[in-house]
């Protein structure tokens, strides 16, 4: 398990994710939970007003990083999108959420938003 100094050691992308594969890695989640526990992620303002828009608690937030489960990773690789790890999970008023944790000099949130609701 990955500590809190080794998530401050991260320099660069390339230590924060591998950019090798598009499978998410068990160690790139298990920086981005110990990063998350130290509050050492980000809530970038774009993604706190996405959010907000959609009625998601910051808490609901924070609870699907560090609990729901890693789904998807993007490498950047079409330009639009920013390289980094898409949790998905159930928040407690029934809706699915997804929200991306990507670096730049540190771990931040880069996007919030929901994916639907679960019956």
């Amino acid at each position: 398990m990955p500590t809190r100094e080794d998530v401050l050691a991260i320099r660069s992308l390339e230590e924060a994710f591998d950019l090798w594969t598009p499978r998410v890695t068990k160690r790139e989640v298990a920086l981005i939970r110990v990063a998350s526990v130290w509050s050492l992620v980000e809530l970038t303002e774009h993604a706190a007003i996405e959010a907000d828009d959609e009625m998601i608690p910051h808490s609901a937030v924070w609870g699907v990083i560090e609990r729901a489960r890693a789904k998807t990773k993007d490498l950047g690789q079409t330009g639009d999108r920013a390289v980094g790890v898409n949790f998905e999970g159930t928040i407690p008023d029934h809706r699915r959420i997804r929200t991306k944790v990507s670096w730049d000099d540190g771990y931040f949130i880069a996007t919030v938003h929901t994916i639907n609701m679960v019956r």
